[in-house]
């Protein structure tokens, strides 16, 4: 039951922290130390904490993965402020996350120790991992996708007369907004369901397929081929996890 609590508040964290936490909050959380989307933020973490312990008496463990969280989110826009005062472009992403799992990790082993865990149903371990490995699978890489290359100072190519594919020149490649998002997406679902499955084989036919588009500009090849090889590379890690973790279980 520990692990399956320890799953769940993971999960709680992904959907708080990425998919319901708007892009305004962050950047507004990132421009000042103390904001309301900090409080808003903070509520947001303590309703998945406390709904997907799926535990009634939670309630004391998800209020202080609450505080901690909101504080931890506010170190972290203290020292991007002052990162960027000195003209520093560091990034706090990593830091931050590995706080946030550190700590909501620690508080359920606490609660674990000062109490019984009491699901209102029963949550099949299986069942939980294979959630998170979607879940974390979807907007939570892209995002940290994002931040890899912010890490290594990989800007995003520029549309330009030179991007067309090499397949019909005469045709100027426009990019769709948020295509690139919701193909990574897919792509992560489609291997982690095929490596589930144990169709471990058939991941290479996709990244066959994703790579018969080429474009004339060898900086966005490259820009592409780091996105693709990191979003793969995820997944594969992600669903081989899983497996390891639904054996090791039975």
């Amino acid at each position: 039951m520990m692990l399956q609590l320890i799953l769940l508040q993971f999960i709680a964290h992904l959907f708080a922290d990425f998919i319901f936490q708007p892009q305004n909050w962050s950047v507004a959380k990132s421009k000042k130390i103390l904001t309301q989307h900090h409080v808003y933020h903070g509520i947001v973490v303590f309703v998945f904490a406390y709904l997907l312990s799926f535990d009634f008496g939670f309630w004391w463990a998800a209020l202080v993965i609450t505080i901690v969280h909101f504080l931890t989110d506010i170190l972290k826009s203290y020292l991007e402020i002052n990162a960027y005062k000195k003209g520093n472009n560091r990034n706090y992403f990593f830091l931050d996350q590995f706080t946030h799992i550190v700590s909501l990790v620690l508080i359920s082993l606490l609660y674990n120790q000062y109490t019984v865990i009491n699901f209102i149903f029963d949550l099949p371990f299986e069942g939980i991992t294979i959630t998170a490995a979607f879940v974390l699978c979807a907007k939570p890489t892209n995002i940290l996708i994002k931040n890899i290359f912010r890490t290594f100072s990989i800007d995003i190519p520029k549309n330009n007369n030179l991007d067309k594919p090499q397949e019909n020149p005469s045709i100027h490649e426009q990019s769709l907004p948020n295509a690139g998002k919701l193909i990574g997406i897919m792509e992560r679902f489609l291997v982690l369901a095929l490596i589930l499955v144990g169709q471990f084989s058939a991941v290479g036919l996709i990244v066959a397929a994703k790579s018969v588009l080429r474009f004339r500009s060898t900086v966005k090849n490259e820009y592409i081929l780091v996105g693709t090889f990191l979003s793969f590379g995820i997944a594969v890690l992600i669903g081989t996890l899983i497996v390891q973790l639904d054996v090791s279980a039975n």
